[in-house]
């Protein structure tokens, strides 16, 4: 049974076992329909985190919204997301694990926190980066395994943070998948495109060895084990190379 509620911009009382904020409607699975109350600026943290049965935010159209807090739609029911007015800042992981989430269309914001849609796991494609960020935060689309493509100028970007397309697996055709990718066709692969679709090719090309790593059954050793180093001890020489040369940044001197 879906319900509507007035959205008051009250300050959390609740807090969970690790110290954050709990929403107004948090985990409300009923709740369908907001109302933003008059001259309310800003969504707190969590406030709709878990309510599945929200599935759009045209609640914030023609409001007076400027922020999102943190949190704030984390694991809700949104499907698809388009510029919004007037909102200029969202927090970390405002939509993470929004399973539903399918389109991003352009976002408006001028600031943005981390992991704002990791693990949205039915994202394809993101179109309309806003012009006024040149920097897509780390973990941003961590996780988004059906994401193909990244549709929009990214040319005023100078900076993808740690992670950011990070199992973004689909961005790469099956065939230049590593660990099985020949070398030659991944470079082939990457001269063909642009600067930043080189960028962001690299990301998926880290998730497939990070994959494979990852399935290996052999245990771990030692305090601080390279990141890659199961990954990469099943990779051609060449191929190694290629993604020391993406993880470093640095061209890799060939071995005599």
């Amino acid at each position: 049974m879906s319900k509507a509620v007035m959205y008051t911009g009250a300050d959390p009382t609740q807090f969970n076992g690790y110290g954050q904020p709990l929403g107004e409607w948090q985990g409300d699975e009923e709740v369908a329909h907001v109302t933003i109350a008059d001259g309310v600026t800003e969504i707190k943290e969590g406030a709709f985190d878990g309510c599945k049965g929200l599935t759009n935010l045209s609640f914030l159209k023609g409001s007076t919204i400027t922020t999102v807090g943190e949190r704030a739609y984390l694991r809700s029911g949104i499907v698809s997301l388009q510029w919004i007015e007037g909102v200029r800042k969202i927090g970390n992981g405002v939509f993470s694990a929004c399973k539903d989430l399918c389109t991003i269309e352009g976002l408006g914001c001028e600031e943005m926190g981390s992991h704002c849609f990791a693990k949205c796991f039915l994202l394809q494609s993101l179109k309309g980066w806003p012009a006024s960020m040149t920097v897509i935060p780390g973990y941003s689309f961590s996780g988004c395994t059906g994401m193909t493509t990244v549709d929009c100028d990214l040319s005023r970007v100078t900076s993808i943070g740690l992670n950011a397309f990070y199992g973004c697996t689909s961005l790469l055709p099956p065939s230049l998948s590593a660990p099985n990718a020949d070398p030659a066709a991944v470079l082939a692969y990457l001269k063909r495109k642009s600067k930043d679709e080189r960028m962001l090719a690299r990301y998926a090309i880290y998730a497939s060895v990070r994959r494979a790593r990852d399935q290996e059954e052999e245990p771990r050793t030692g305090e601080s084990p390279t990141e890659f180093a199961f990954a990469l001890a099943k990779l051609s020489p060449d191929m190694n190379r290629l993604i020391l040369e993406f993880k470093l940044g640095v061209v890799v001197p060939t071995p005599p």
